[in-house]
């Protein structure tokens, strides 16, 4: 058995188990303590700083870690009423799976190594993503801005590679300047001979039978030129292994994708158990302890804490950014301010990229990678205040000089750019937008004069008037045209 706390992984025979992140925070613990024993105070101070939970939560979690060490008779000894330690058990068989050393396995360029601060909340994607590795040869991480898919990516490419013993090149082409081709990057990363002019035949050929991993991060911006590459890699090199993250996807052959969404956050009405257990509030409270702000768990501050992560739409940036200022404005001035403008947040990390500087320069970020059309028909979508469906965008979003079968290109863009959140309604489709994307477009909205217009036509649809009062969508479309009543 293998416990790496750089990594944040169990392996047993070589393979990953996964545990929630609570779990892990207590095995570190006891790992720490180098057969000492872990009282259950100690335990609650460090996983549940500032919330009140009753002690069969440290069981429940105890009994996870004791069936991956060994069962009752195993490495992890309970001393009744006091508390926790990692021992070698009597048994001489059991001892024969002890904990190997902590540290990763693998090799990692400079640079590659996953962040510090934890993953939290996103215990079934890393799950998820460590066994599409163990199929796919491409895997595309998408998802809009400021949704932590880079974050994920590292974490489990880390793991993963160190598991397999195989080296992990991260390259981020946020800050590829395009003044050399995508492939002599490539190259220069993987510290290879590479001409200014190097092409997708030239990484195949240099990487031969190489055991490699390629993170390709931020890759929105250089779609197309990474698509030939990652699909000539992808059908060439058989010890390569590919992880992309982007705003949409690459579509190549052998792409899988896979869809990192917001946070799950409390609902409207949730228990205090239920938002301390949601994946953003976690995350919340977790920046917001690392700022030095000491949150107190009474079930005012946390139903104003569930309040503000849904109105920040558990988006991992703007949870971070919410985080930061609570230092200085408190709870109820942070959500004072976002009462004024979710835009506003701003403190990113100073190392970050400016794009992640300030909520407002993350969907900047995005909404200039669109053509004119579809900023048009995104600022458009925004006057639905609530998820909406097909037939009632094109008929809103259309005009004279836009059809709606140009709408519905752009509706089918703007959801594959992460730009447009998609559910599933029985066999149907709804489309709505994170807070935050909506408030950028319907600035812009208010910038090209049209936002009257566009408020009032919504309304009637509100109110339940005809569709015919609307503009009609063309009897060649095969969209359905909007029945009489609400768009939802």
């Amino acid at each position: 058995m293998t416990v790496s706390l750089e990594c944040r992984e169990v392996c047993v025979d070589g393979e990953p188990r996964y545990i929630g992140a609570r779990a892990f925070e207590i095995l570190e613990l006891l790992v720490k303590a180098a057969g000492r024993l872990v009282s259950k105070d100690e335990i609650m101070q460090a996983v549940w700083p500032n919330t009140i939970v009753v002690e069969n939560n440290i069981q429940v979690h105890i009994s996870t870690l004791r069936k991956l060490f060994g069962g009752k008779h195993g490495w992890i000894r309970t001393e009744s009423g006091r508390g926790y330690r990692l021992a070698p058990p009597a048994d001489p068989a059991r001892a024969d799976r002890q904990p190997a050393g902590f540290e990763p396995l693998g090799g990692a360029r400079a640079g590659t190594a996953p962040r510090k601060c934890p993953l939290i909340g996103r215990e079934q994607e890393a799950a998820d993503l460590h066994a599409l590795l163990e199929r796919e040869t491409l895997v595309t991480l998408v998802g809009p801005g400021g949704v932590g898919k880079t974050h994920l990516a590292l974490e489990v490419a880390a793991a993963w590679t160190a598991v397999h013993n195989i080296e992990l090149v991260r390259i981020d082409l946020a800050g590829w300047q395009g003044d050399t081709t995508l492939e002599s990057a490539v190259l220069d990363a993987l510290g290879l001979p590479a001409s200014a002019a190097a092409g997708p035949a030239d990484v195949v050929r240099a990487i031969g039978e190489q055991r490699v991993m390629l993170l390709l991060d931020n890759a929105e911006q250089h779609v197309d030129d990474l698509a030939d590459l990652c699909e000539a890699i992808a059908e060439a090199n058989a010890g390569a292994i590919l992880i992309v993250t982007s705003r949409e996807p690459l579509r190549v052959a052998g792409e899988r994708v896979y869809r990192v969404g917001p946070l799950p956050v409390p609902p409207a009405g949730a228990n205090d158990g239920d938002i301390v257990e949601c994946g953003a509030v976690r995350m919340f409270l977790a920046r917001a302890r690392a700022m030095g702000t000491d949150i107190q768990a009474d079930p005012k501050t946390l139903d104003a804490i569930a309040t503000i992560c849904r109105r920040l739409s558990g988006l991992p940036l703007a949870l971070e950014l919410g985080a930061v200022r609570i230092a200085s404005l408190g709870i109820q001035g942070l959500a004072a301010d976002l009462d004024k403008s979710v835009l506003s947040l701003s403190g990113g990390l100073r190392t970050a990229h400016p794009r992640q500087q300030t909520l407002r320069a993350t969907i900047e970020w995005s909404y200039r990678l669109l053509d004119d059309t579809e900023r048009t028909v995104l600022c458009r979508l925004a006057v639905f205040p609530e998820a909406f469906r097909l037939d009632a965008a094109c008929a809103l979003a259309a005009c004279d000089e836009l059809g709606a079968e140009a709408v519905l290109d752009c509706l089918v863009g703007l959801a594959l750019k992460s730009l447009l959140v998609v559910h599933s309604v029985g066999l149907s489709k709804r489309y709505s937008m994170l807070e935050v994307v909506r408030a950028y477009a319907l600035e812009k909205l208010a910038e090209s004069g049209e936002a009257g217009r566009l408020h009032a036509r919504c309304a009637s649809f509100a109110n339940g008037e005809r569709a015919d009062t609307l503009q009609p969508v063309p009897a060649a479309s095969a969209q359905p045209v909007l029945a009489a009543g609400p768009w939802a």
